[in-house]
């Protein structure tokens, strides 16, 4: 029999989500892989791309489509229109939607595809809440769930939130892959260092407490630690809101901008522990590269972290929304680091081996794309 033809388009934000998997599905599929980048792009894609893949062989096509406007705007409809005309004429067998393209992707897809052949990601299925444009984001994404069959979520909370919202679908549980930015290019002896380091990393955003983090810094400089520094690097649109409320600017190190995909192996490497003080997240990609580089990670006790997160085994946790919480687990972390560090790390590499492998993760694809 012969193999089966796929399909895929893959928004910029979805990329380091859907590579690893591409980059073994094409052992077993034939890809048309469509790359959609935002008018504004400044990362370089096609370099990071090339760099997981360097040799597509015949069964993957790979072809990246710059957006030459704002995504509202009506110009973008009618680009978009020939990005799905393309992946209709590979004459696939089925359709991996990777790309909401908001606000005009269900209609577009739903005049172009045949429906039954399509098959979906929902990332948020509910909307975190503070999240940017969540009103409009939480309707878009309830139509999106209505219109599809063929529907994939990556954590367990998340599919129990999709039962509630929907039945009668064909639903894919594939956690995320984790996300791999290659070897750090720096030597970093993590075991030498005389200070406690803290990071925290991603797009910043209202839900992901951001100024929870930097209040706790404020008070463990008042409650006398020493010998710590907590680096917040990411973009962030009202950054000057979060940068007021810093009183020790020494023990913080600020990275304010989309970091490039080659920094971001360095930036892990030269760090001890993940800090996500998040109130609301549906599933964290981030969580996934502290899970490459092997940090532990201080994470809020809500739901979507219980899944990976283990209080004291595979990482901390603390109350989420309560800044006190925080300071008095990053104190306890700083005053008890030799102590915990090894087994933390050796704890958290262990259970990504057992229950994050990729070659487990593809293989529910796998069956999900062969009984479509």
């Amino acid at each position: 029999m012969a193999e089966k033809k796929i399909s895929w388009i893959t928004a910029e934000c979805y990329l380091d989500v859907d590579l690893p998997i591409i980059a073994e599905l094409r052992k077993y599929y034939s890809i048309y892989w469509q790359v959609v980048l935002p008018y504004n792009c400044t990362i370089d894609n096609e370099a990071y791309v090339s760099s997981l893949i360097p040799n597509p062989g015949s069964n993957l096509s790979i072809e990246f489509v710059y957006q030459k406007y704002r995504m509202r705007d009506i110009r973008t409809l009618f680009q978009y229109v020939r990005v799905v005309k393309k992946a209709k004429s590979f004459n696939p067998d089925l359709y991996y939607l990777s790309n909401y393209q908001m606000p005009y992707g269900i209609i577009t897809y739903k005049a172009l595809l045949p429906i039954d052949k399509v098959v979906v990601p929902c990332h948020n299925v509910s909307t975190p809440k503070g999240a940017s444009n969540a009103g409009f984001t939480e309707k878009y994404t309830k139509w999106w769930l209505k219109t599809f069959q063929n529907i994939q979520v990556f954590s367990k909370s998340q599919k129990k939130v999709l039962d509630t919202m929907v039945s009668g679908k064909n639903v894919l549980y594939a956690p995320l892959a984790i996300k791999d930015y290659g070897a750090p290019k720096i030597n970093y002896d993590k075991n030498d260092s005389n200070e406690v380091r803290f990071l925290s990393f991603g797009i910043i955003q209202k839900y992901k407490r951001i100024d929870l983090l930097i209040e706790a810094g404020n008070l463990l400089v008042e409650r006398g630690c020493k010998n710590f520094k907590i680096t917040i690097a990411g973009n962030c649109k009202d950054w000057e809101n979060y940068s007021k409320l810093v009183r020790y600017p020494k023990i913080f190190e600020f990275d304010i901008r989309r970091i490039p995909n080659e920094e971001v192996a360095n930036l892990f490497a030269k760090n001890h522990y993940f800090v996500m003080p998040y109130q609301d997240i549906a599933q964290s990609g981030a969580i996934t590269v502290a899970f490459r580089y092997n940090l532990p990670t201080l994470v809020s006790d809500i739901d979507p972290f219980k899944e990976f997160v283990n209080d004291g085994v595979t990482g901390l946790t603390f109350k989420s929304e309560d800044a006190i919480a925080l300071v008095d687990k990053m104190q306890y972390i700083i005053n008890n680091h030799e102590a915990i560090y090894q087994q933390l790390c050796l704890a958290q590499a262990d259970y990504v081996e057992k229950e994050l492998s990729l070659n487990s993760i593809v293989s529910r694809y796998i069956v999900f794309f062969d009984n479509i």
